[in-house]
């Protein structure tokens, strides 16, 4: 599903009602949870992983950065820049952390930085499990999120749900929550993944319900989005857009002349639709998809107004409302200029945040352990920086992360100078580390 928003002309509206005092919740920042200070995203990571720079704009007071965050749905990270002397206002940073629900963004130290995380996305992906009574219970993984064409299959998987407090998972539930009843699923070889057949256009959500053998039980869920013409039309037929920001971030995008999926440069923000972060992604939403069998869908050249917009509309700053693929491509469709208006300062604040001094080795052994959706058996070793120590684990052979070395040794002095000072939300090692002396092996397969 995408998570790509309108950024400046909706601060527009929402700055301007900060300022009037009304429409912005009041009570908003009740949303948020402060982060560490002294923490600054890892911007060149974040935007690889396909965090987005939804907008950024000067903020005297950090409640106004927050209610800014609070005013877009998508967004989920306020970042607010350190104060600069003489200067009354500070930088207000906007992100959409989540990708096909995931986690995308990641924290290094470094002085004067704050930052204000939605409640709901940290409690969902960064806060420790919480404990029933003298046990905790497991954690649930529903994988990633997934948009296909129709008829196509998809393979749901809960490999990466991981049991706590020494038990193992019992047995795996899935269940079809919203979209069409009709959905065809079928159990596999393996007791966490499900087959999805006769899938039609629409949105669907599935919850894994995962039971272990303390009694103890957890769910998760995954969204499955089945494109329909027009969502086609916007993913495998829009050209590409680089964006204003110009940075060099490796996409993939859809070439529906040649029927493939073909590599290009993306800035790092304001992209389109068909921009995707590998190509089995690309694959994935628009296979099969050509010239012939996509009918033209002819997306509104110029602002509507009158009526609420849309998730997949931009507001301009007077209210109306225009296809967020339009923003900051060099044309001015909103009347009032407001689609093209913060281009140039949003390319300023994320080469800013490139160019900050980031240490590359908290980085890393700071990541929490990641086995990845694959089976195979590898065995790996990743640091723990609140205790310390490398602890060893299996990698199933993909999707997994830089906290990975082959030996105890290894990855004991690569990281030895990485401590718990370093770690931004330590929830994401305790909810793997409660029992550090159980066999590894039961915690991570």
């Amino acid at each position: 599903m995408s998570t790509r928003s309108s950024s400046s002309p909706l601060l527009l509206l929402v700055f301007a009602l900060l300022r009037s005092g009304g429409a912005v919740d009041p009570h908003c920042e009740d949303e948020f949870r402060r982060g560490h200070e002294d923490f600054v995203l890892y911007a060149e990571d974040a935007v690889k992983q396909g965090a987005v720079m939804l907008a950024t704009a000067s903020f005297y007071s950090e409640l106004e950065c927050e209610r800014a965050c609070c005013g877009q749905v998508h967004c989920n990270l306020a970042l607010l820049e350190p104060s600069v002397p003489g200067e009354e206002n500070r930088t207000c940073v906007l992100f959409n952390c989540v990708r096909r629900n995931r986690f995308a963004c990641r924290f290094v130290t470094q002085s004067g930085y704050k930052s204000y995380v939605r409640d709901a996305v940290y409690r969902k992906y960064l806060a420790a499990p919480q404990k029933e009574g003298k046990k905790h219970p497991p954690v649930a993984n529903a994988g990633r999120d997934v948009t296909i064409q129709p008829g196509e299959t998809v393979m749901l998987n809960g490999t990466e749900s991981v049991a706590l407090s020494g038990a193992k998972i019992k047995d795996y539930r899935w269940s079809l929550q919203r979209g069409d009843s009709s959905v065809k699923i079928e159990e596999t070889n393996y007791p966490d993944q499900v087959q999805l057949s006769n899938l039609q256009t629409g949105s669907y959500v599935f919850k894994l319900t995962v039971n272990d053998s303390n009694g103890k039980s957890d769910d998760a869920k995954v969204t499955v989005l089945v494109l329909n013409p027009q969502q086609t039309s916007s993913y495998c037929q829009a050209p590409v857009k680089v964006g204003p920001c110009r940075a060099k971030f490796t996409r993939w995008r859809y070439n529906i002349t040649k029927g493939v999926c073909e590599m290009f440069v993306f800035g790092g923000c304001i992209g389109n639709e068909n921009n995707f972060l590998s190509e089995q992604e690309c694959l994935s939403a628009c296979r099969g998809v050509t010239v012939s069998s996509q009918r033209s869908v002819t997306l509104p050249a110029a602002e509507v107004c009158g009526s609420p917009c849309g998730p997949d509309q931009l507001t301009c700053g007077n209210g109306c409302c225009l296809d967020r693929s339009m923003e900051c491509d060099n044309v001015k469709q909103c009347s009032d200029g407001s689609d093209e208006s913060q281009c140039h300062q949003l390319n300023q604040t994320l080469s800013l945040l490139l160019d900050i001094d980031v240490n590359k080795k908290k980085a890393q052994c700071t990541e929490p352990p990641r086995t990845g959706p694959c089976r195979a058996k590898f065995p790996g070793w990743y640091y723990d920086p609140l205790d310390q120590k490398c602890h060893e684990f299996t990698y199933g052979g993909c999707d997994g992360n830089e906290n990975n070395f082959p030996d105890d040794q290894t990855c004991r002095e690569y990281c030895k100078e990485v401590g718990e000072n370093d770690v931004f939300a330590r929830g994401l090692f305790e909810r793997f580390d409660k029992e550090v002396d159980d066999d590894s092996s039961e915690r991570f397969n």
